[in-house]
């Protein structure tokens, strides 16, 4: 591992455009990014990346992101990988999916083009000082 590697992120969400844009950021940040465009079958996908952090999508179909929260909490090689919603959701249900789910947090996806390869950073540092979710 090089010394620029922050750690590994992998994002599901729907939106193709968007995951090659949030990608392409996370990457120049020195993040190895995973990228996975469904939510049926994400837990097999990240069991086996392994990621430090997962920034998931609210709203997909099929399976929304807060019931795919609720699969990994259930998986014993799940349960401990650090989730961050990144949705278009207002802050005030954000706030509560995140308390509900025992999230790590949130992040707007209005914020992608401010400072969100921080925001991500932060809450990978966290993770890894093994800092208890905040919500």
């Amino acid at each position: 591992m090089d010394q620029t590697h922050r750690g590994k992120i992998v994002m599901i969400d729907d939106d193709p455009e968007l995951l090659n844009t949030a990608k392409r950021l996370l990457e120049g940040g020195g993040f190895e990014v995973d990228t996975y465009d469904r939510a049926f079958n994400a837990s097999n996908f990240v069991a086996r990346a392994r990621p430090d952090l997962v920034l998931m999508d609210v709203n997909m179909p099929f399976l929304s992101g807060d019931q795919l929260a609720d699969i990994f909490a259930r998986d014993a090689e799940l349960d401990h990988v650090p989730i961050v919603f990144f949705s278009s959701n207002d802050e005030h249900s954000l706030r509560n999916l995140v308390r509900e789910r025992k999230a790590a947090g949130y992040i707007q996806k209005s914020d992608l083009l401010y400072d969100f390869v921080g925001k991500v950073s932060r809450f990978v540092n966290k993770s890894r000082m093994g800092l208890a979710p905040q919500g």
